[in-house]
Formats: C-alpha cells, structure tokens, sequence
C-alpha cells in the first residue's frame, strides 16, 4: 500500500513540476497598513465651528481624489477630535458656555435667543470614506468639555469636563473627567481629578489615563479597569498644558506651561509613575506632535520647531529648526499680506510624514493697518452715513482688496442686513474708500475713529527628516484675520496640520480663512485649498454671502 502512495506523490510531482518552470514565484498577498499606523488613513477629517447657535459640521477630503466626499452636521460648538477604530471617529461639541446648568434639559434662552448648553460627543461612523451616520452622546450640562482622548481600538473614550465640579462640598476646586463607553452611546462613569484640566492621554495599551490640571499645576493618574488612583512622584514646576503617550505605553511626555518638557516612567503596572523634568525649554509652545514612526516629538514655539528623540530611556534634542519668514516679494499681487514682510512667525502645528522623510511646520505672522476714518455725506432720503476710510499716516502698507477693517466709534442700530456697517466690512480697493451704515434718528454717530485691518499670513516650512535641513517656505495664500479665530478662549487650535496616509499630501487647515490648504509633497509645492461649508453668521459686507465655517481641529481619517 505505501508503494502505491509513494508512486502517486512522484506522479503528481512529474506532473506539475513541468509547468512551473525552475523560477521559484511566490503569490503576493497585500498587507495594507492597520490603524493606527498613519500609513493606514485615506482621508482628512476636519471639524468646524458655525457659532454658539447653529449646529457645526464635519468635512471629509478623499486625500487620492483631493476633494470633499462627505459632510455631515454635528453639534454646537465643535473643539476637539480622535479616531477611535479604523471606521469611527468622536467630535467633541462644547456646546455654548456661560451659563448655569438648567434645572431640566439641555436649552437656556437669553435675550430671546435659545442655547443649548449641554456639550455632546458624536460618533461618526464610516463606511469607507463617506461618513454614514452619526450618533449624539450627551454630557453634563455646562461642563464646557474640552478635549477627547481614546485608545486605539478601545470602547472608552474620556473627556475632559472642566467646568464640571463632583464634590463642590468638600473639593470645591476639583473639576471631572467623564468616561463615555462608545458601544452603549452613554457615560459610564465620572471621576474628580484636579483644577481645569487642559489634556488627557491614554496609554495606547488602554491600561491608564492620565490629565493635566492646567488650574493647580498638577497631574492626576488612574487605571482604565477600575479608575483606582495610580502615585505619581515627583513634581512639576509649573502647571501641565499637553500631554503625549508613546507607542509602547512606556512614557507619557509631559509639556509645561513655562516650555519645560517632563516624562513619565509608566512601566511598573502597580506603579508608581516616576516624574522626571528634562533640560529641554520650548517657552511658548501649547502642544507637541507624536511621531509614532521615528519615536520623536515635534515641538513649535515662538519661530521655531524643537526635534527630540524620545525612543531612548530619557530625551534627547536632535535639533531645534528656526523659521524663516516668507516675504513680500514671495507672494502673488494681489494677496492680502503681498505688501508685508513679518520681521517673525509663530510655528503653530506640526506633523510628519508615515514615511518618515519630511515634517511640515505651519506658521502665521499677522499685521493690522491703522485707518483713519471720516464721515463724508449723510444722506436723508436713503437714511444712510457714508464714511471714508484711508491709511493713517505713516503709511508704508498698502490697503488692498479682501483685506478686513474693523471698526470702534461707529455704531448702528437699525438691524444687521447686509447693506449695514456691523463693525466689520471688507476693502474693496487699494489704498482706501467708503462704507455706509444706516442712519435713523435715534443713532449717534462719532465723525471721526480709528479702524485696524487685521491679516493673517500663514506659511508652511518643510524641514529634513534626516538631516533637519529646511526649503525654503511654501506661501499659503493670506486671509484676513477672524477675531472669532483670533480669541483663545474659543478656539485653542487656531491652525491644525496633518498628513496624508500614503505622503503625498501635507495640509494645513486655516480658522480664520475658513478653508484646508494643501501642499502636494512631491514638489513641496502649494497646491489649492477646499472651502469649509458655509456657516450662519451674517455676511460680512460688501459680500452677499455667509462666511464659511471655521475649521477648529484636524485628523487624518478612516
């Protein structure tokens, strides 16, 4: 019998053998990248605010096809996001602040004007690149919920609740951290950890989270499966403002508002976390970015971008990167900062890209032109004041079109139509001109007052990963400046930047232009920029139209 079966196996082997030729060929099987590596995402996903009234939304950019393929309302306020699992990702809405929590429900009226006061995450769920449905998950009323943190694949998400007090009894000063378990839609658990917490990390392992009180100056640790306390020893010497957890959950980076970096040591599961300050300074930084691929932080601050190498057991700056400033001369005629030279930028964002050869830094410098403005004609027929305005001497920029004038001294109070001054209005010519505000018999009007042109010039440098060399900057387009964008209490991430998954595209997002630019990395070039969905607020005139939303925070998506 086993004759027979040997004479099979050499009469099969004769028989295929021929076919195969003597070239070994392997079959390939592809192997796409797994979230959360960031060679895995094909989208960008931004989130923009559309006021304290209206609900805000989330733009999907298809980064092969460089368009917009899905746009969905979220809620009031947006501030914050993460991607929790290759098809989901959480917006974090804050939700209108300022007000009590109501004694039922989510909605206050004030001056006839209903808010909803109650913050909320949604779910956003993906099929593909295409947003299929979203999911509200409501938080504490008047929490002012701030920032979002999760780890990959996890069901848990937290939430830092700032405004949120537990005990107020016997810890007036302790605020809250809400647990929201993202499979039941609901919040699972709210825990007191110290004064105005600013950031949250999750260790990647979902094993332990930790916060930064920006209030007291303190940190505060627990474990994931039972929110019991984890020591941490050791102290900081001024209060934690970001907080960034390597990929292996060994350390967690901490950055101090006085610029200094620390780590935790969070390798002994009992603990305790061993807190260690470097002797590295980035004053003026508010945040770092991760890279997962090389183990580094990127740190900007002030006109620079700081380099550390944190893939050993301590720290180490690899190189601190200065800014170079785009100038007039580089810019297009025409452009609103095309007659300004910034002695100086600030570096604002950072990322890098999945292959590890480049990072981008996004930086801005803004510039206001002082205005001189006069009453000219009052017309009785119409009920119109028209004003002239023109540069206040010495003049050395120019007023251009699509520049933004904001003005003191001049009020109306006729209504808000498009035909009104409300405070704002855009130059429609070079060097100066006229705008006209109703005029109705209980108005007073001041002859004379000073106006501020505030621009905005956002640029983008491309540093070496390798060698930390840079090119010369990439010229994004200036916008006039959005006080709304302008003001930190509302909008803590004024510009984002990220990466595409596949590194052919790098994009810096623009609060106050209300649009994502993209810079195509093969030339390390700028390519175009897509438009945020238009928003409620009244247009700003002489224009007829709704501004766009402003974009607040930005991933790289499923």
């Amino acid at each position: 019998m086993k004759r027979f079966l040997w004479l099979g196996v050499v009469a099969f082997l004769f028989a295929i053998l021929p076919g195969c030729g003597d070239v070994f060929r392997p079959i390939i099987i592809p192997n796409p990248p797994v979230f959360p590596n960031p060679e895995a995402a094909h989208t960008v996903v931004t989130i923009g605010d559309n006021g304290d009234v209206t609900s805000g939304s989330a733009m999907v950019i298809d980064v092969t096809g460089d368009s917009v393929v899905s746009i969905k309302n979220i809620a009031i306020h947006p501030v914050h996001m993460v991607q929790q699992t290759a098809s989901q990702v959480l917006a974090l809405n804050q939700a209108k602040t300022g007000f009590p929590p109501p004694q039922s429900g989510c909605l206050v009226e004030s001056n006839g004007q209903v808010y909803n006061v109650c913050p909320s995450l949604t779910k956003l769920t993906f099929s593909g690149t295409i947003i299929s449905t979203t999911t509200t998950i409501t938080l504490p009323a008047s929490s002012a919920a701030s920032f979002v943190a999760v780890a990959p694949n996890d069901t848990k998400a937290y939430v830092t609740l700032p405004a949120y007090v537990p005990d107020p009894i016997n810890h007036p000063n302790d605020d809250a951290v809400a647990v929201i378990d993202t499979t039941l839609n609901a919040v699972s658990s709210i825990f007191a950890v110290g004064n105005d917490p600013e950031a949250l990390a999750v260790t990647p392992d979902a094993s332990k989270v930790y916060v930064a009180n920006k209030g007291d100056g303190t940190l505060s640790a627990f474990n994931t499966k039972d929110l019991s306390a984890r020591t941490i020893t050791g102290s900081l010497s001024s209060p934690p403002i970001w907080l960034s957890s390597r990929s292996d959950s060994q350390r967690v980076y901490v950055l101090e508002q006085n610029g200094t970096l620390a780590w935790l040591d969070t390798h002994i599961t009992a603990g305790p976390d061993t807190l260690t300050e470097t002797g590295i300074s980035v004053l003026g930084a508010t945040n770092m970015w991760y890279d997962m691929i090389l183990n580094r932080l990127y740190i900007p601050w002030m006109n620079r971008t700081t380099v550390v190498d944190v893939s050993q057991a301590e720290p180490l700056t690899l190189s601190t990167v200065q800014i170079t400033p785009v100038s007039a001369s580089q810019r297009t005629q025409g452009d609103v900062c095309s007659t300004f030279t910034p002695t100086a930028v600030t570096a604002a964002a950072v990322t890098s890209l999945p292959d590890a050869s480049r990072a981008y830094v996004g930086s801005f410098a803004g510039f206001e032109v002082d205005v001189n403005i006069s009453r000219a004609t009052v017309n009785g027929t119409n009920g119109t004041t028209t004003y002239t305005y023109s540069l206040q001497p010495p003049a050395t920029i120019d007023l251009l079109p699509g520049m933004v004038i904001t003005i003191s001294g001049v009020t109306s109070s006729s209504g808000n139509i498009p035909s009104d001054f409300d405070g704002t209005f855009s130059i429609l010519s070079v060097g100066g001109g006229m705008f006209q505000v109703a005029n109705v018999p209980t108005d007073t009007y001041v002859s004379g007052g000073i106006g501020a042109a505030p621009n905005v010039c956002p640029q983008v440098t491309v540093m070496d990963a390798s060698n930390f060399s840079v090119k010369p900057p990439i010229v994004v387009p200036g916008v006039p400046g959005d006080p709304f964008c302008a003001d930190p209490t509302r909008t803590r991430f004024r510009w984002n930047m990220v990466a595409a998954g596949d590194s052919t595209r790098a994009y810096l997002s623009s609060c106050d232009g209300g649009n994502v630019n993209f810079i195509d990395t093969s030339t390390d070039t700028y390519l175009l920029n897509t438009v945020a969905p238009p928003s409620a607020r009244q247009p700003i005139p002489p224009s007829q139209q709704n501004p766009p939303q402003s974009p607040v925070f930005m991933i790289a998506g499923p």
